[in-house]
């Protein structure tokens, strides 16, 4: 099921010409419309609605599902100096980490949260990139174990007509994750067949290669997961909202605490806090961190690992999705070509004369 940087193949066997790869060049536009859309000019979902809160959409139709005193779309201050341009458009302790000190989710607030499950049980969180595309870290991952993903609904137990419960085909994950240290604490989530987007599920958006968050930027975490450290998980999706800390500060701030956690704190990762004791904890891990910037959200970290569960002076330390996003595009890209283009490669392959296709 889970393979490290999956879906290769094999790099032996005839070498291709000029000619060939003139003929790739000119087909690209048409290979990556075949495909999932992840390879259109590397954006972070090729859906037009990736990162709308589609439940604003309707609001009045959810005011009754809003606990008293809870705001019904509480917006992050998110990105307020930087430019719309850095972002990609919306075209398109170690914990086995439930939100602490935060309130339940309304329905259709966060359509790209999803469950990672496996025998039928809640795992870890994950999120909705594209269409067969899942988010999650990659410290949920066993490769003894087949997964399935839930989407569409808040609450893990319900049977609402509005959730979709899908098979997991494949888990890719870096080479060089490192489950001792949490380094490069990511994967993707094939699933056996493309969503059909909803008022309950849609994608997010990706940020832009490398773009950083600012520190104070007001962004929500959200998942299943425990609401006190010792506690249960909860069967309704939770919803937390913390401060971003760049992972210079946030190392320097956890290591007055553990000069050995603080190690751990590394270029890759972000760090979300809020000094309110609001934090994400076990059976949060992998969901998403967003961030909010005229409407549209983008997914700036995956939950990885903490110290505890709302401690004062520990940050909540996430894998920073844009400095992965290569790794991303270039997973979603070429799986996407071997998925669903092969059978145009095939025949065109099979129009050409063998002198072009071979080398000399």
């Amino acid at each position: 099921m889970a393979s490290q940087d999956g879906l290769r193949r094999g790099r032996g066997g005839t070498r291709l010409s000029l000619h060939f790869l003139i003929w790739l060049q000119l087909l690209q536009p048409l290979l990556s419309e075949a495909g999932s859309g992840q390879g259109r000019a590397g954006r972070g979902c090729a859906h037009a609605g990736c990162g709308v809160a589609v439940g604003v959409l309707w609001g009045q139709a959810d005011a009754e599902e809003a606990p008293s005193g809870q705001l019904l779309f509480a917006t992050g201050s998110g990105f307020t100096s930087s430019p719309l341009s850095l972002l990609s458009p919306p075209a398109c302790g170690h914990r086995v980490s439930r939100i602490i000190g935060g309130l339940p989710a309304l329905n259709r607030k966060w359509p790209w949260q999803v469950s990672l499950q496996t025998e039928d049980k809640h795992l870890c969180g994950a999120s909705l990139i594209d269409r067969r595309w899942v988010l999650t870290a990659a410290h949920c991952v066993f490769s003894d174990l087949e997964y399935k993903v839930k989407l569409g609904d808040t609450n893990l137990n319900a049977g609402s007509e509005n959730a979709l419960v899908i098979p997991v085909k494949d888990i890719i994950f870096p080479s060089n994750f490192d489950f001792a240290s949490l380094t490069n604490d990511i994967a993707l989530a094939l699933l056996a067949y493309s969503v059909n987007y909803s008022s309950h599920i849609q994608p997010v958006c990706l940020p832009k290669e490398l773009f950083e968050v600012e520190t104070g930027t007001e962004c929500w975490v959200t998942g299943w997961g425990r609401v006190s450290e010792n506690g249960s998980g909860s069967f309704v999706l939770r919803e937390a909202e913390l401060n971003i800390l760049r992972h210079e500060q946030c190392r320097e701030m956890i290591k007055k605490k553990s000069v050995a956690k603080s190690k751990m704190v590394t270029r890759g990762t972000v760090c979300g806090y809020n000094d309110q004791g609001k934090d994400s904890c076990q059976g949060d891990s992998g969901g998403p961190l967003v961030c909010e910037l005229n409407g549209t959200w983008f997914q700036v970290g995956i939950v990885s690992w903490g110290v505890g569960c709302g401690r004062k002076g520990y940050p909540g330390v996430y894998t920073e999705v844009s400095f992965y996003k290569k790794w991303i595009i270039d997973h979603l890209r070429q799986a996407s070509c071997l998925n669903s283009a092969d059978s145009l490669i095939l025949v065109l392959c099979l129009m050409m004369p063998l002198g072009i296709l071979v080398a000399p």
